[in-house]
C-alpha cells in the first residue's frame, strides 16, 4: 500500500534509496541512518564483522543527499562495530562504537576530528555504546547499552549525568538500543531487550512507555530506534517484527508501515540495467510485495522537510515516506 491513512493522518510512499553495495553509492548493513544540514544524509554501513574486532573495508559511513547524489565515504580504518550515529548543530557528525567503546567525531568533511570514551562500568564509561542523539543544547544522550543506562556527555565528551540499571521496571532497560530527543527536549529509548520505548524528561524522570501494554500483534518485537515527527507523532522501528509502529504523543497506536519499496532505487536501477539477465530476472517476478517490504529496518530520521527516512540493513536501501498534511480521500461519482 504506497498511501496509508489513520486517524487523520496520511503517510506516503516516495521512494528507495542506496543499494547493497561494499563501498561507493550503496550500503553494507546499513545500521544507523542521520540527517545533516539541507539534503544531506549520512548512512553507517556496519560491515561484514570482523574476528577479533578487525575493522573491514565496507565499514564506512556514507555521506548523500536525499536526492540521490552520492559525495562520499569516510570513517574507513576508524570502526570497527559502529552501532550509532548524530550531527550537531556545527555539523560534525558523532559516531559510536560498540567494540572499541568510544565516540568517534568527523567534521562535514570526513576528517576524524576527535574520538573519546573509555571501557567499563564506572561513572562515564562504555560497555557497548549504541544509539546517540543530541539535545537542543549540544549535549549528547548516549546509550551505554552493555551498562542499560543512558549517559549525557557536553559535545566535547565532558561527562553531565546518567541514569538507568539493568531491569524490566520503569526506567530500567535491557539491551538497549536507539535513542532520540523531540523538541521539547524530552528523551526517547528503544528498549531492545524489553520490547518497549521509555520516554523520559531530559533529566531522566520517566513519563511514559510505547508498546508494551497491546495485543500480540500490535505490541513491539525487539524495537531498535525511534524517532519523533513535529506533530508529536513518535515512529518505532520495530526490527523483530519487520515494521514500523506509529504512537500518538499519549502512547496510543496509531498505524504502521510496512515497506512499499516495489521499484529499484535509482542506484539499483543503474546496475540492473547493465546486466540484462538480472534485468529479465526480476520481470519474471509476479508478485514484488515480500521484495517492497522491510527487511530487518534498523533506524529511522526525519528530516527538515518531514521526510521519513527508514534504514534496512538487509536489503541495503532506505525507504522514505512523507506525511501529508490535510488530506482528503478523493471523491468519485460512478
Amino acid at each position: 500500500m504506497l498511501t496509508t491513512t489513520a486517524q487523520g493522518r496520511t503517510w506516503n510512499f516516495s521512494y528507495a534509496l542506496g543499494r547493497n553495495a561494499a563501498a561507493g553509492n550503496g550500503f553494507t548493513q546499513p545500521i544507523s541512518v542521520a540527517r545533516g544540514p539541507g539534503d544531506i544524509l549520512y548512512v553507517l554501513s556496519r560491515g561484514a564483522e570482523g574476528s577479533g574486532g578487525k575493522s573491514l573495508p565496507n565499514t564506512r559511513i556514507g555521506k548523500m543527499t536525499v536526492d540521490h547524489e552520492f559525495i562520499g565515504d569516510m570513517g574507513q580504518g576508524h570502526l570497527t562495530w559502529p552501532v550509532g550515529l548524530a550531527v550537531d548543530s556545527s555539523g560534525n557528525l558523532f559516531c559510536s562504537d560498540e567494540h572499541l567503546d568510544k565516540i568517534f567525531v568527523y567534521s562535514s568533511d570526513g576528517d576524524l576530528i576527535d574520538k573519546w570514551g573509555t571501557s567499563g562500568s564506572c561513572e562515564g564509561e562504555f560497555d557497548g555504546p549504541s544509539g546517540i542523539a543530541f539535545n537542543s543544547q549540544d549535549n549528547l544522550y548516549v546509550v551505554d547499552s552493555g551498562n542499560c543506562r543512558i549517559i549525557v556527555f557536553n559535545g566535547k565528551g565532558e561527562f553531565i549525568s546518567q541514569w538507568g540499571s539493568k531491569g524490566t521496571e520503569t526506567g530500567q532497560f535491557i539491551d538497549p538500543w536507539g535513542i532520540t530527543v523531540d523538541r521539547s527536549g524530552s528523551v526517547y529509548v528503544a528498549d531492545w531487550g524489553n520490547d518497549r520505548v521509555q520516554k523520559f524528561t531530559s533529566d531522566g524522570v520517566f513519563l511514559n512507555s510505547f508498546g508494551n501494554n497491546l495485543p500480540d500483534t500490535l505490541g513491539l518485537k525487539r524495537p531498535s530506534d525511534v524517532a519523533v515527527d513535529e506533530d508529536g507523532d513518535v515512529y518505532v522501528v520495530d526490527w523483530g517484527n519487520k515494521r514500523v509502529q506509529i504512537f500518538d504523543d499519549e502512547g496510543e497506536i496509531i498505524t504502521g508501515l510496512y515497506g512499499d519499496a516495489h521499484e529499484f532505487s535509482k542506484w539499483a536501477h543503474e546496475v540492473v540495467q547493465s546486466n540484462p539477465d538480472a534485468l529479465k530476472a526480476y520481470r519474471r517476478v509476479e508478485d514484488t510485495t515480500p521484495l517492497a517490504r522491510f527487511e530487518r529496518p534498523t533506524s529511522i530520521a526525519i528530516d527538515e522537510q518531514g521526510r521519513i527516512i527508514i534504514s534496512e540493513s538487509t536489503r541495503g536501501r532506505l525507504q522514505i515516506y512523507e506525511k501529508e498534511k490535510d488530506y482528503m480521500d478523493p471523491q468519485f461519482n460512478l
